[in-house]
C-alpha cells in the first residue's frame, strides 16, 4: 500500500511539473524614435501632410491605386516600424534585431552570402558556423510595396526569449532591394500571422512553438509603450500579463485566419461616425508591423481632413477623439494616442498617425490597425480562441 501511495505521489508530481514547465515568456521590445533622415519615413510623413490638406486625397488616391499587386500582399514597408526585438538562430546562437510582425508569416534574415550594401549594413547569418543547420535550398522571395527580398530557405534552431524552436524553416536573404531595407534598423522579420499566407508554405515560428509544446497557452500578446527609447514594451509568448492593461479585456472574433483580421463597424471623429464601412463591416488587420492606422484613401480621407495637428505640436489636445466601433464596443483614441512625434534635424514635429492604404482593389474596404492602435490597447492574439483581445494599455509603466 505504501509503495502504491508513493508511486501515485511521484506520478502526480511529474504530471503537474510537465504541465507547468511552459510559462509565459516576455520578450523586451525597444522603441526607436522616428526620424525623417530615414528616406522612407520622410516619404510617408510628406504623404500624410499632403493628405491632410483639403482636396489632396483625390489626386493622391489615383497614385495609390496604381500600386502593383503580388499574389500575397504583405501589409507593410517596415521602415516606419518603431518596435524591435531579438531572435537568435543556430548553434552557437547568432543574434538578429527583428520586427515581430503579425501582418506576415515568414521568418527571414540576411545571409552571409549576401554582399549588397544593404546586407553589409546589417547582421548576417552564416550557416557554416551552426552545428544545427540543415540545408533546404529552395528559392525564397517576397515582394513588398517598396522593395523585395530574395534568397533561399534554410532550417535551423530559432531562439526567442530563451525558447529554442527546433527545425524552423526560414529565409536566408541574398538580395534586398528598396530603401526600406537599406535604411531600416532591423535585420529581418519574424512573421506571426497564419500559415495560409506563408510564402512557400513554410510553417510560421509560433505555429512550431505550439506544435513543440513550448508555450502553455496558444496565444501571444503585445504591450507597446508610447515613450521613445522605452524598454518597457514587450511581446508575451504563451500568456497575458495583467500589469500591461487596465479595465476589461474584450475579445473580437477573427474574420478569417490569414492576417489577424477582424471587422470594424465604423469610425467616428469627435463623436460623429463617418459611415465608412458597409453594413457587414470593414475588414481590418491588427498589425504590429505597421506604425500607422491605415485605410482606403477615399474612406480615411475625411477622417484625416478632420484633424489639424500643428507641425510644431502646439495644438495636440485641441484635436478631436477618433473612435473605432468594433464588435459593438467603442475604442477611443485621444489626440495624444494618435499623434506621432517625428525627429527632424534635432527638432521635433508632430503628425497624425493615419495614412491612405496602398492595396490592390480586390482588398476592398481594408484597414490596418497598426502600432498607433496597439500602443493604446494591449492586444492579445489568441490562436485557439480564433479571436483578438483588446484592453486599455497601462501607459504608466
Amino acid at each position: 500500500m505504501n509503495r502504491l501511495f508513493l508511486l501515485c505521489v511521484v506520478l502526480c508530481v511529474v504530471a503537474v511539473t510537465s504541465t507547468t514547465l511552459a510559462k509565459p515568456i516576455e520578450i523586451s521590445l525597444n522603441k526607436k524614435e522616428l526620424d525623417t533622415s530615414d528616406a522612407r519615413v520622410a516619404a510617408w510623413v510628406n504623404t500624410v501632410r499632403i493628405a491632410q490638406k483639403t482636396g489632396g486625397l483625390q489626386q493622391m488616391n489615383r497614385a495609390y491605386l496604381r500600386a502593383g499587386a503580388s499574389p500575397i500582399v504583405p501589409l507593410n514597408d517596415y521602415a516606419d516600424t518603431q518596435y524591435y526585438g531579438f531572435v537568435s538562430i543556430g548553434t552557437p546562437k547568432q543574434t538578429f534585431k527583428v520586427i515581430f510582425d503579425t501582418g506576415s508569416s515568414n521568418v527571414w534574415v540576411p545571409s552571409e552570402k549576401c554582399w549588397s550594401i544593404t546586407c553589409l549594413l546589417h547582421n548576417r547569418y552564416d550557416h557554416t558556423k551552426s552545428s544545427t543547420y540543415i540545408a533546404n535550398g529552395r528559392a525564397f522571395n517576397i515582394t513588398y510595396g517598396s522593395g523585395a527580398v530574395t534568397g533561399f530557405l534554410s532550417q535551423d534552431t530559432n531562439s526567442v526569449g530563451g525558447i529554442d524552436v527546433k527545425g524552423q524553416v526560414f529565409g536566408e536573404v541574398t538580395s534586398e532591394s528598396g530603401l526600406s531595407f537599406l535604411f531600416g534598423k532591423s535585420d529581418g522579420i519574424v512573421g506571426l500571422a497564419f500559415p495560409s499566407i506563408a510564402v512557400d508554405g513554410v510553417t510560421p515560428l509560433f505555429n512550431n512553438m505550439m506544435a513543440q509544446k513550448l508555450v502553455d497557452q496558444n496565444l501571444f500578446s503585445f504591450y507597446l509603450s508610447k515613450t521613445a527609447g522605452s524598454t518597457s514594451s514587450a511581446m508575451v509568448l504563451g500568456g497575458i500579463n495583467q500589469k500591461y492593461y487596465t479595465g476589461p479585456m474584450n475579445y473580437v472574433p477573427l474574420a478569417n485566419r490569414t492576417y489577424w483580421a477582424i471587422k470594424i463597424g465604423d469610425v467616428g471623429v469627435g463623436g460623429q461616425y463617418k459611415g465608412v464601412c458597409p453594413p457587414g463591416g470593414c475588414l481590418a488587420a491588427v498589425d504590429t508591423g505597421t506604425s500607422l492606422i491605415a485605410g482606403p484613401a477615399l474612406k480615411i480621407g475625411p477622417i484625416m481632413e478632420s484633424l489639424n495637428v500643428a507641425k510644431d505640436c502646439s495644438n495636440i489636445d485641441s484635436n478631436p477623439d477618433v473612435t473605432f466601433k468594433i464588435n459593438g464596443i467603442e475604442y477611443t483614441l485621444k489626440p495624444r494616442d494618435y499623434v506621432l512625434k517625428i525627429s527632424q534635424m534635432g527638432a521635433t514635429e508632430c503628425i497624425a498617425g493615419f495614412m491612405p492604404l496602398a492595396l490592390p482593389p480586390q482588398f476592398g474596404d481594408f484597414w490596418i490597425l497598426g502600432d498607433v492602435f496597439i500602443s493604446t490597447y494591449y492586444t492579445v492574439f489568441d490562436y485557439d480562441g480564433n479571436r483578438v483581445g483588446f484592453a486599455r494599455a497601462n501607459q504608466n509603466l
